[in-house]
């Protein structure tokens, strides 16, 4: 009620007995907390229960017009017609906030002979409830818009009933396209057999569990962190289950990152220490043996030790570091411009004729094989081919650099007889640190790094390297080049590792 009149009359008795509802009823009104009052046809009261005249505070007592006396109690203008009588009124109910009591009141109103009865249930503590309950819903509701996880429930057959916009936006959908939907409606059929074999543990055993998996997403194959449990109804009787998920692909790629990092170091402080430390050492022998050397002949031959050893330091430096710009930032970078490949051939088989006069480099050329490449880069690749062919082919053999040139494409193939590569060798014959087949000769000199820097030079070029190795047709490396190659330049973040996406 709004408001009050001005003027307060003293509190009408309640009904006498001959105007009062009959006995039973009466008795019945009077035992319950509720407020009632009854008016006759012409809106006149005939009854106030004791709670609704505490509420009126004399406002209106028994043979008050109701229009008259309290025109907005209750507000029930706004929902009965005043002007016409009392039992020609609609049945109605509606709820009322009572003015300056802080209560709220299911109100009820119905015609009855000869007037209308108005049931007014306090329903104070169920409003406030509900209100709670509202704004529970709305923190609730804000949390699962707000989260970059993905927040879902099913029913017991498999079907969403709930999922975030998170969720729904990792598989590139909107929430309507995946309520009501099961994950084999949704999924590839080994993602949805692997969710459905996950949900039966889940319903088995009635426990919560916390799993990792990859699923496709939108950008790609991500990593998921996943926590799924059981719903349970007020009885505790199982309904269906709830499952929160958080994309953990970039945290993955981190970890592996540091791992890769971490086995970087261990690797390159092994080689420092050994391999750059064994022809170090060599050339200090070396240099004191020249000291004392006593003839012309024993000196030269004393400083053409120390110069391979100094070859050797040279060598494996170039390796590491171009192995460390590889790993670290991503790639090798190449300058191309103009040159022939035949003629990078007859040098690289020259150095090699002059470096190993016992050994035999024959060159093959055949068409065109002018392009757009690096040639510093180019003789690195022809060099460690050559070099690894000759390390692991017989003495008395030759090796064969051959060059030819196709419509659009040019070919370079370094091929040695010799025992064949075995074959579970050859899907890591390009990964780093992996050394080819152990002999005498090669032992001290195969860091397991200038196959993997070959590949990599030829990639950055847009070309491609293969091998094959047989017991009757020897091992042949061949690099297939475009006829033009782009300048590259390396990214300056770490990649990451192999099927793992990009960030």
């Amino acid at each position: 009620m709004a408001t009050h009149p001005a003027k307060k009359r003293p509190r009408s008795p309640a009904a006498p007995p001959s105007e009062a509802p009959a006995m039973p009823l009466h008795a019945l009104l009077e035992g319950l907390p509720d407020a009632f009052f009854m008016v006759d046809a012409d809106w006149r009261f005939t009854y106030v229960s004791p709670r609704m005249a505490e509420l009126l505070d004399s406002c209106g007592g028994h043979g008050d017009d109701l229009r008259r006396a309290c025109p907005t109690l209750l507000e029930l203008r706004r929902h009965l017609r005043f002007e016409q009588p009392a039992t020609e009124q609609p049945t109605v109910r509606f709820e009322h906030g009572w003015p300056d009591r802080d209560l709220c009141f299911d109100v009820r109103a119905r015609p009855v002979d000869g007037g209308l009865l108005v049931h007014c249930r306090d329903i104070t503590g169920e409003r406030r409830a509900r209100d709670e309950l509202r704004r529970t819903g709305e923190v609730f509701r804000a949390i699962l818009e707000g989260t970059t996880d993905a927040v879902y429930t099913k029913d017991l057959e498999g079907r969403y009933q709930m999922m975030n916009s998170a969720g729904a936006k990792a598989l590139g959908l909107k929430v309507e396209d995946v309520v009501g939907h099961t994950d084999a409606e949704l999924f590839p059929p080994e993602v949805a057999r692997a969710n459905a074999a996950n949900d039966r543990e889940i319903f088995a055993f009635g426990r919560t569990v916390t799993y990792e998996d990859s699923q496709p997403g939108v950008e790609g194959q991500r990593v998921w962190l996943s926590t799924k449990g059981v719903l349970r109804d007020t009885e505790g009787k199982v309904f269906g289950l709830f499952g929160i998920s958080r994309d953990i692909t970039q945290r993955k790629w981190a970890e592996e990152e540091a791992r890769r990092h971490a086995e970087f170091q261990e690797q390159l402080m092994g080689i420092v220490s050994h391999d750059i430390r064994s022809p170090l050492g060599a050339i200090m022998n070396w240099s004191r043996v020249l000291s004392a050397s006593g003839t012309a002949e024993e000196a030269q031959q004393t400083s053409k030790r120390i110069a391979t050893a100094a070859v050797r330091i040279e060598r494996l430096t170039r390796l590491l570091l171009d192995f460390t710009r590889t790993r670290l930032v991503g790639g090798v970078a190449i300058e191309p411009r103009g040159m022939d490949l035949k003629d990078l051939a007859l040098k690289v088989a020259h150095e090699f004729g002059v470096a190993f006069p016992q050994r035999t480099v024959e060159v093959e050329h055949k068409g065109n094989t002018q392009g757009t490449w690096d040639p510093d880069r180019l003789g690195q690749v022809a060099s460690n081919l050559v070099e690894n062919a000759l390390k692991y082919s017989p003495p008395d053999t030759p090796v064969r650099l051959a060059v030819r040139g196709l419509r659009n494409k040019v070919v370079l193939e370094v091929h040695n007889a010799g025992r064949p590569i075995p074959d579970n060798l050859l899907p890591h014959l390009f990964e780093p640190f992996r050394r080819g087949p152990s002999t005498a000769r090669t032992l001290k000199m195969s860091y397991g790094l200038g196959l993997y820097i070959v590949r990599e030079i030829v990639q950055a070029h847009g070309g491609t390297i293969e091998v094959s190795s047989g017991e009757l047709e020897g091992t042949a490396f061949t690099v297939t080049l475009p006829r033009r190659s782009m300048p590259t330049k390396p990214p300056m973040t770490p990649q990451p590792p192999p099927g793992m996406p990009s960030p």
